[in-house]
Protein backbone atom coordinates (compact mmCIF):
# COMPACT_ATOMS: atom_id res chain seq x y z
CA UNK A 1 0.00 0.00 0.00
CA UNK A 2 1.36 3.40 -0.97
CA UNK A 3 1.54 6.18 1.64
CA UNK A 4 0.03 9.47 0.47
CA UNK A 5 1.81 12.70 1.39
CA UNK A 6 -0.48 15.68 0.92
CA UNK A 7 0.75 19.29 1.19
CA UNK A 8 -1.72 21.75 2.69
CA UNK A 9 -1.58 25.49 3.35
CA UNK A 10 -3.67 27.13 6.06
CA UNK A 11 -4.11 30.77 7.03
CA UNK A 12 -5.80 32.16 10.08
CA UNK A 13 -5.35 34.02 13.32
CA UNK A 14 -4.85 33.39 17.02
CA UNK A 15 -5.71 35.66 19.93
CA UNK A 16 -4.05 36.28 23.26
CA UNK A 17 -4.65 38.57 26.19
CA UNK A 18 -2.30 41.55 26.23
CA UNK A 19 -1.95 44.11 28.98
CA UNK A 20 -2.49 44.23 32.69
CA UNK A 21 -5.32 45.01 35.08
CA UNK A 22 -8.13 47.03 33.49
CA UNK A 23 -6.41 47.62 30.13
CA UNK A 24 -6.26 43.95 29.15
CA UNK A 25 -7.48 43.23 25.65
CA UNK A 26 -7.32 40.37 23.20
CA UNK A 27 -4.76 40.83 20.47
CA UNK A 28 -5.38 39.14 17.10
CA UNK A 29 -2.31 37.83 15.23
CA UNK A 30 -2.47 36.45 11.68
CA UNK A 31 -0.51 33.32 10.81
CA UNK A 32 0.18 30.95 7.93
CA UNK A 33 0.89 27.24 8.27
CA UNK A 34 2.29 24.82 5.70
CA UNK A 35 1.92 21.13 6.53
CA UNK A 36 2.56 17.75 4.97
CA UNK A 37 -0.23 15.35 5.89
CA UNK A 38 0.58 11.63 5.93
CA UNK A 39 -2.55 9.62 6.63
CA UNK A 40 -3.87 11.30 9.84
CA UNK A 41 -0.68 12.94 11.10
CA UNK A 42 1.25 15.96 9.87
CA UNK A 43 4.43 17.99 10.30
CA UNK A 44 5.12 21.47 9.04
CA UNK A 45 6.05 25.07 9.70
CA UNK A 46 4.23 28.21 10.76
CA UNK A 47 4.93 31.94 10.66
CA UNK A 48 2.93 34.72 12.25
CA UNK A 49 2.72 38.44 11.60
CA UNK A 50 4.01 39.30 15.08
CA UNK A 51 7.21 37.24 15.26
CA UNK A 52 8.15 36.31 11.67
CA UNK A 53 10.82 39.01 11.40
CA UNK A 54 12.37 38.11 14.78
CA UNK A 55 13.38 34.54 13.93
CA UNK A 56 15.75 33.16 11.31
CA UNK A 57 13.48 30.14 10.77
CA UNK A 58 9.76 29.45 11.25
CA UNK A 59 8.09 27.68 14.15
CA UNK A 60 7.63 23.92 13.78
CA UNK A 61 4.27 22.17 13.99
CA UNK A 62 3.40 18.53 14.52
CA UNK A 63 -0.06 17.07 14.94
CA UNK A 64 -2.97 14.98 13.71
CA UNK A 65 -6.43 15.25 12.15
CA UNK A 66 -8.94 12.66 13.32
CA UNK A 67 -12.68 12.36 13.98
CA UNK A 68 -13.39 15.99 13.11
CA UNK A 69 -10.60 17.29 15.34
CA UNK A 70 -7.27 18.88 14.52
CA UNK A 71 -4.64 18.89 17.25
CA UNK A 72 -1.08 20.13 16.99
CA UNK A 73 1.88 21.41 18.96
CA UNK A 74 3.72 24.51 17.80
CA UNK A 75 7.27 25.25 18.87
CA UNK A 76 9.17 28.49 18.20
CA UNK A 77 12.93 28.25 17.51
CA UNK A 78 13.79 29.69 20.95
CA UNK A 79 12.16 31.42 23.90
CA UNK A 80 10.88 34.92 23.25
CA UNK A 81 8.89 37.58 25.03
CA UNK A 82 7.77 41.15 24.49
CA UNK A 83 9.34 43.89 26.59
CA UNK A 84 7.37 46.82 28.08
CA UNK A 85 7.62 48.67 24.73
CA UNK A 86 6.20 45.71 22.78
CA UNK A 87 9.57 44.79 21.23
CA UNK A 88 10.28 41.07 20.79
CA UNK A 89 13.29 39.87 22.80
CA UNK A 90 14.86 36.50 21.92
CA UNK A 91 16.53 34.25 24.49
CA UNK A 92 18.54 31.72 22.46
CA UNK A 93 19.64 29.95 25.65
CA UNK A 94 16.09 28.86 26.54
CA UNK A 95 13.57 26.61 24.85
CA UNK A 96 10.15 28.03 24.02
CA UNK A 97 7.30 26.18 25.77
CA UNK A 98 5.15 23.94 23.59
CA UNK A 99 1.93 25.59 22.44
CA UNK A 100 -0.94 23.10 22.27
CA UNK A 101 -3.74 23.72 19.76
CA UNK A 102 -7.04 21.83 19.62
CA UNK A 103 -9.71 22.72 17.09
CA UNK A 104 -12.76 21.28 15.42
CA UNK A 105 -13.22 21.01 11.65
CA UNK A 106 -16.33 22.29 9.90
CA UNK A 107 -18.41 19.99 7.69
CA UNK A 108 -16.33 20.70 4.57
CA UNK A 109 -13.13 20.00 6.56
CA UNK A 110 -11.51 23.22 5.33
CA UNK A 111 -12.02 25.42 8.43
CA UNK A 112 -10.88 24.84 12.01
CA UNK A 113 -11.70 26.78 15.15
CA UNK A 114 -10.62 26.10 18.69
CA UNK A 115 -8.31 27.01 21.54
CA UNK A 116 -4.61 27.00 22.32
CA UNK A 117 -2.71 26.96 25.59
CA UNK A 118 0.87 27.20 26.79
CA UNK A 119 2.30 26.55 30.25
CA UNK A 120 4.76 29.39 30.90
CA UNK A 121 5.61 28.55 34.51
CA UNK A 122 5.41 25.38 36.56
CA UNK A 123 6.60 24.63 40.06
CA UNK A 124 6.12 21.38 41.98
CA UNK A 125 5.17 21.45 45.64
CA UNK A 126 4.69 18.56 48.04
CA UNK A 127 0.92 18.79 47.62
CA UNK A 128 0.69 19.64 43.93
CA UNK A 129 1.73 22.06 41.20
CA UNK A 130 1.60 25.79 40.67
CA UNK A 131 1.19 26.61 36.98
CA UNK A 132 0.80 29.75 34.94
CA UNK A 133 -1.01 29.07 31.69
CA UNK A 134 -1.60 31.46 28.81
CA UNK A 135 -4.38 30.64 26.38
CA UNK A 136 -6.52 32.01 23.61
CA UNK A 137 -8.55 31.12 20.57
CA UNK A 138 -7.65 30.40 16.96
CA UNK A 139 -9.34 30.01 13.59
CA UNK A 140 -7.83 28.93 10.31
CA UNK A 141 -8.89 27.98 6.82
CA UNK A 142 -7.30 25.68 4.25
CA UNK A 143 -6.21 27.57 1.12
CA UNK A 144 -5.50 24.61 -1.18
Amino acid sequence: MKTIHQKQNWIGFFTYLEGYDTIEQYKKVEFAMEITLTENSFVGISTDSESKNAFERPASVKGFIEDGKMSFVMKYPCYYFKDQNGKIILDHSAEHPDIHYLGFLDDEKDKVSGNWEMTVYEEKYSDGYLEEIINGEFEMQKTN
